[in-house]
């Protein structure tokens, strides 16, 4: 799910000027207490396994988690104060650091690789399309337009022989992606997990959202803002450390975060272990892997001006 291209430097500026006072100043003086939010999801799930199983409160920090509903929440709330720590798909906040605002990515969430199956882009099992050339003319569902994941699935097309210039995409949300290819109001979506494995008796792979992408890459990553993480360099260094050190513990340990999972986003169990699960980075992205994704939503118009993936990472309370 992605976070809004909208946010730029006037709404970080009033949404910070709005916000500030939102966290109890006792809180903030206590300086382990750290307001993190994300939205219900498997691909930054870490977080949540890592307040289960207690490692944040053995480094001393106490981690308040908030369930949102979207990126451009989640982002809002870092934006405003309200949250100290979010955490957000990468291609947005380059979006948002083009625009001005003072994102900082400082520690890795989910990320793209081999193992990503729950990202397809599906088609109906009786459709006639096979192909990316198929797609000409046709109309894609997707969660959110003007995406790293559109950027994407436009690049698949071209690479596999199509024309994205002739695809139409519209915005379908998650849980509405099957019903739109029945009513003929798409004819094919990009669906993410859980809901691709909800649709697996209905629905066939024509190919793999990030395919066109140089894999392993970052999908989502935790961010700050630039003040709250010179503010609090030393918090953020531990809270890193910990999501490292649980990304290590969650890939080797589906079955077990996917009970956590369950409970987080309020899924079954049963769908919970049997569908495709994230990859976590275990290291902070470096601008190498960002590279890409600046590149490519330049090309396909999502960002109007390239960044310096170097200026979205953080590099620490020293440098």
């Amino acid at each position: 799910m992605a976070l809004s291209t909208s946010i730029d430097r006037a709404t970080f500026l009033a949404a910070t000027g709005a916000a500030l006072s939102v966290l109890p100043v006792a809180a903030r003086a206590a300086g382990t207490v750290v307001n993190a939010g994300t939205i219900p999801s498997d691909v930054s799930g870490v977080l949540v396994y890592g307040i289960n199983r207690g490692a944040f409160k053995n480094a001393r920090l106490d981690v308040v988690l908030t369930s949102l509903t979207s990126g451009p929440v989640v982002a809002n709330a870092v934006a405003g104060g309200s949250l100290d720590v979010g955490a957000a798909n990468v291609g947005s906040l380059c979006v948002a650091r083009s625009r001005g605002v003072p994102f900082k990515i400082f520690a890795p969430a989910g990320i793209a690789d081999e193992t990503a199956t729950g990202d397809i882009i599906a088609v109906l099992k009786d459709s006639p399309i096979k192909t990316a050339a198929d797609l000409s003319g046709k109309t894609v569902g997707i969660v959110a337009l003007k995406t790293m994941q559109h950027a994407a699935a436009l690049a698949w097309i071209d690479k596999r022989g199509g024309d994205s210039k002739s695809v139409k995409f519209i915005e379908v949300p998650f849980p509405e992606m099957g019903a739109a290819m029945d009513a003929h109001r798409v004819d094919a979506t990009l669906p993410t997990e859980p809901f691709t494995t909800s649709l697996r008796s209905r629905v066939r792979a024509i190919g793999a959202q990030w395919e066109a992408m140089k894999m392993p890459f970052p999908i989502f990553a935790f961010f700050a803002t630039e003040s709250w993480l010179a503010a609090h360099g030393d918090v953020a260094v531990t809270f890193a450390n910990v999501i490292r050190q649980t990304a290590v513990w969650a890939n080797a340990h589906r079955k077990d975060t996917a009970l956590m999972l369950a409970k987080f986003a309020n899924l079954e169990p049963q769908l919970a272990t049997s569908m495709g699960r994230s990859t976590y980075g275990t290291a902070t992205p470096d601008p190498g892997s960002i590279q890409q994704i600046v590149d490519i939503q330049v090309k396909y118009g999502m960002m109007t001006a390239p960044i310096d993936p170097a200026d979205l990472i953080w590099k620490g309370p020293h440098a």
